[in-house]
């Protein structure tokens, strides 16, 4: 008996799976967002001079320092007299506390005599600090460019001009 007494209660319980209701399905909305950042904006505020030289009989190579404007002679026998030597110097302005990165497009440029076609290579630009930098609250951060140039042997007089370009953007 005790057999039978099984099978009866298991019948219940089958049959009962038989008769399930299936759950009701629910829906949800979801939101998108996004927000759009100011644009960098890059403003020169000064242009990279490097003063004015005598040329020697080898070539010389002088060095800007971005931190201080100092120039610095690295070789040769060219004499520095003068000018005013100053690291060029560049704004950007974005949103506020975003991270700005500073490249420069190349490392190598050569400045031509005007009314001529002599040049002398400026190479090796620097920053004043770490390439990546934070705005600060007024949304803007400085950059400061320095660099190398070579006074070939017996230069010929003259102003020689050239550009160079940075692109400054979030990060």
């Amino acid at each position: 008996m005790s057999s039978i007494w099984r099978a009866g209660i298991a019948l219940p319980v089958a049959t009962s799976a038989l008769f399930v209701q299936p759950a009701q399905a629910q829906s949800a909305n979801g939101q998108a967002s996004a927000n759009i950042n100011q644009s960098v904006t890059v403003v020169k505020n000064a242009d990279l001079e490097f003063g004015t030289f005598v040329p020697g009989t080898v070539r010389s190579v002088f060095r800007l320092n971005p931190n201080n404007g100092n120039l610095n002679q690295r070789n040769g026998d060219a004499v520095a007299i003068g000018g005013a030597p100053a690291p060029a110097s560049f704004t950007a302005t974005g949103t506020p506390l975003l991270r700005v990165r500073i490249t420069s497009g190349q490392n190598r440029i050569f400045i031509v005599r005007d009314g001529g076609t002599e040049t002398m290579r400026v190479n090796r630009f620097r920053f004043d600090g770490p390439r990546n930098r934070f705005l600060n609250a007024a949304g803007e951060a400085t950059y400061r460019v320095g660099g190398q140039i070579r006074v070939r042997p017996n230069q010929a007089p003259g102003t020689y001009r050239g550009a160079f370009n940075v692109t400054i953007d979030y990060f």
